[in-house]
């Protein structure tokens, strides 16, 4: 299986790990976006060919968003 692994979040240990974030594509069709350890999967034609694709910017994108809540992987 492939993943996406964004440079800007630790997915391993996350605790959104298991969340599935259904995407609206553009001509209407839903996708599922799931966050697994090993990075993000998208069930789309794009991703399984690219490996990324623009559902997964789109979740990656929220979870880096200034508004967004935050979770840092940083032990104190």
């Amino acid at each position: 299986m492939r993943y996406y692994k964004p440079k800007e979040i630790i997915t391993k240990k996350h605790f959104l790990v298991n969340t599935i974030w259904p995407i609206e594509g553009s001509n209407g069709n839903e996708y599922s976006v799931e966050m697994h350890e090993k990075g993000f999967t998208c069930e789309c034609l794009g991703f399984t060919y690219n490996g990324k694709c623009k559902h997964t910017s789109q979740v990656t994108s929220s979870l880096i968003n200034e508004d967004y809540p935050k979770y840092s992987n940083e032990t104190t």
